[in-house]
């Protein structure tokens, strides 16, 4: 079985390195964060590839956990040193999200926790900076981000998450 899975996963990314090259239109992957880990998607809208939507569905383990939708407007730069032969990109961006917690979900006033009801929704703006490395030789992107984020209703207890992702470029 561990030999056919094998082979299964070099064929497909032998067959899948035909849609390797420097500039992709689209790219679909997981991100896994501090709080928020879930399926992001990330859509060029531009030729050169450096203007971009991005879209997270997924769990947050903020404030007793709940879920999370995020929706970014990314721009994408290359970092270009003579020393650095890498293809990195830098991105930035700004964005909204709305959450939903059926847990107690809960805010810190003053030093004290206050809790929320039941089944509350969050929502508000969220930036985000960080880098994403495309390998060119496989159809894989690999990123670390920052996101700091404040929620204008129902504000939680933290402000910024952490995250590494992996994409599976998909044209």
């Amino acid at each position: 079985m561990k030999k056919t899975v094998t082979l299964f996963l070099f064929v497909f990314i032998i067959g899948a390195a035909s849609v390797c090259k420097a500039q992709y239109q689209k790219s679909f992957g997981v991100r896994v964060g501090k709080f928020a880990t879930g399926l992001d998607l990330k859509c060029f809208f531009d030729a050169n590839s450096n203007t971009a939507i991005e879209l997270f569905g997924g769990f947050t383990q903020e404030a007793n956990s709940g879920y999370l939708g995020k929706i970014f407007f990314i721009k994408q730069r290359t970092l270009r040193d003579k020393r650095l032969q890498a293809p990195l990109k830098m991105i930035f961006g700004v964005g909204s999200h709305v959450g939903f917690f059926k847990d107690p979900y809960y805010t810190i006033k003053d030093g004290n926790i206050f809790y929320y009801p039941m089944n509350t929704f969050s929502v508000g703006i969220d930036g985000t900076f960080g880098f994403e490395y495309n390998s060119r030789k496989l159809p894989f992107t690999f990123g670390a981000d920052a996101n700091p984020y404040y929620s204008f209703l129902n504000p939680g207890p933290t402000w910024i998450d952490f995250a590494l992702n992996v994409r599976f470029i998909l044209q």
